[in-house]
């Protein structure tokens, strides 16, 4: 095949590169490709490459900046393929008469359009030999496995962004996300700690998302509520006949389902003291051997443990391991409880409720009072127990505005202090505002912030916030 075929052999179908333009914007000093021209959608050059010059003995002041269209009209080009490409709106292939040296290039103009499908700039490329046909196809193929890739990994980070429901607004949560970040691609096993309820799993299932293991299993297994006599079965496997009961055909453990994905063991300090044994043999060797098996099996599996319990007091008591607890406090992620970052507790309630909303088919919001009460709550049961309120709200509402009268009535002695107490309306009123400015206040710090949330001017906020907070 010559170097002279006609390039629509080379290009089987019209190029629309949508997006690219972003790429190709000369502000973004960008060195243009050998003899390459660009325009805008109304045919002004833009740029051309260091080359133009060279090759057609052009200066290149002498084309930037003018049109395709006189530069046609004057017979500087015949015909102009930049504004052949901008009359017909796609893929132009054509041979070129440049009058200036009285070559004949063939050229290829391509069509750029933004993401509404207009037009953005029109790019030409001046080709002369097979190599340089070559070359092109070579830098779009690149291209495009870049895009692809691109595409991909925003893909990726998205689905491990959505992967998990935890709330990182206030700065213990921030650096605990900073530290799962710094560790979720690393073999070394974690523990995780923090009271009932705080979001252990949450937190394990997020480094798991956040992992090179991400479309591998994620195996989580509640050591508390396995039986004492099936937990070694449950974890470990069995062959057939292993037991009076077992299966004929045996059973793959937790375990081994787990490999190359990650294996999370909740209340891990709930094992009794032969399988903390074998658990430890597991982490050294990475093998098991099946109850009745004759076979070691080889694993490979990120390791993620979790308990409420102090696991230090428990080595001291016998309980637990020390040796166990070594290996696996490898890495210490500690969750503070909720009371302790009270500025995630508005977010985490604000998508319960969109979440429950969602599923029970309602449309419900906070009242300011309300907001009040879930932020002063110390919330025992952590996570947990907000996001179980708000179902049960949720369920039970009968007002599209949930308020503290919606509360059950174990919450009533701490709703009880956010009622105004009994006066005229204006003075409950009064109150009621009052306490609305002081909340706001303490979260946001400046009367600018306190203004933007509450849909007020400054002046009025600074007003409200002297006579409230300072008065």
């Amino acid at each position: 095949m010559t170097a002279h075929a006609p390039l629509s052999h080379y290009f089987e179908s019209d190029i629309n590169l949508k997006g690219l333009f972003d790429i190709l914007n000369p502000k973004n000093n960008l060195v243009l490709a050998d003899d390459m021209m660009l325009s805008d959608a109304n045919g002004i050059i833009l740029q051309v490459s260091e080359t133009y010059e060279k090759n057609f003995g052009f200066h290149r002041e002498s084309i930037v900046g003018k049109s395709a269209f006189d530069l046609e009209a004057d017979g500087t080009f015949q015909p102009c393929v930049t504004a052949e490409v901008i009359r017909q709106k796609k893929k132009v292939v054509s041979t070129q008469t440049i009058n200036h040296t009285h070559k004949n290039v063939m050229t290829v103009g391509i069509p750029l359009f933004d993401q509404n499908n207009e037009l953005k700039y029109a790019v030409c490329f001046n080709t002369v030999s097979m190599e340089q046909i070559n070359a092109i196809q070579q830098n779009y193929r690149n291209l495009q496995d870049s895009l692809q890739q691109y595409s991909q990994e925003i893909a990726e980070l998205r689905t491990r962004a959505t992967s998990t429901s935890l709330v990182v607004r206030s700065p213990a949560m921030q650096r605990l996300w900073t530290l799962m970040q710094n560790t979720a691609n690393t073999k070394a096993n974690i523990l995780i700690t923090g009271e009932t309820g705080v979001g252990k799993s949450a937190v394990a299932k997020a480094i798991h998302a956040m992992s090179n293991r991400a479309n591998g299993p994620f195996i989580e297994v509640n050591c508390a509520v396995l039986h004492e006599n099936l937990i070694e079965s449950e974890l470990f496997g069995y062959e057939k006949g292993a037991f009076t009961g077992a299966s004929s055909s045996g059973k793959i453990g937790k375990i081994e389902l787990a490999n190359h994905g990650t294996l999370f063991l909740d209340e891990i300090g709930e094992l009794p003291a032969h399988i903390q044994s074998k658990l430890l043999q597991l982490i050294q060797e990475k093998t098991i051997e099946r109850l009745s098996g004759t076979r070691r099996i080889e694993l490979d599996f990120r390791l993620l443990v979790a308990t409420n319990r102090n696991l230090e007091e428990a080595v001291q008591r016998g309980l637990f391991r020390s040796d166990l607890f070594y290996r696996l406090n490898v890495i210490r992620i500690h969750i503070p409880p909720l009371r302790q970052r009270p500025e995630d507790i508005l977010p985490l309630a604000q998508q319960f409720l969109e979440r429950f909303c969602q599923e029970y088919n309602k449309q419900l919001s906070f009242s300011p009072r309300f907001v009040a009460f879930l932020e002063e709550y110390d919330w025992p049961g952590n996570v947990r127990q907000l996001e179980n309120l708000m179902e049960r709200l949720v369920i039970t509402a009968q007002d599209p505005i949930i308020d503290v009268t919606a509360l059950p009535l174990e919450y009533t002695g701490e709703t009880e202090r956010l009622l105004p107490q009994i006066g005229t309306l204006e003075e409950q009123m009064d109150a009621f505002e009052g306490q609305i400015i002081r909340e706001s206040y303490r979260r946001c710090k400046t009367t600018v912030a306190v203004a933007k949330e509450l849909g007020i001017s400054q002046a009025t906020a600074a007003r409200k916030i002297a006579k409230y907070v300072k008065g």
